[in-house]
């Protein structure tokens, strides 16, 4: 639903732009890509959140069974979480 949304206000903004104030292979071109990297951008948004409930809940529920141990594979998921942001950024 996003994706067609966003389809047609981008079409729809760029017709009604003049021919001279940009190159319409261009903007239609990019569109495609700027949609794309939209939706995969709140895919990560949806994922991250659902991720975090996750974690802490298969933290909770590995706790009820081992004890105190539980918190080394929590320590390994924040670890990890450190070097992807170290990569990316």
């Amino acid at each position: 639903m996003i994706r067609g949304g966003l389809v047609s206000k981008i079409f729809q903004k760029t017709t009604e732009l003049s021919l001279s104030d940009l190159k319409v292979d261009a903007s239609l071109t990019l569109m495609n890509t700027d949609i794309e990297r939209i939706s995969v951008g709140l895919q990560m948004v949806h994922d991250l959140w659902a991720n975090l409930i996750e974690i802490g809940l298969a933290t909770y529920l590995l706790h009820r069974q081992l004890g105190a141990p539980s918190g080394i594979p929590l320590g390994v998921a924040v670890g990890m979480i450190y070097f992807a942001i170290k990569i990316l950024y």
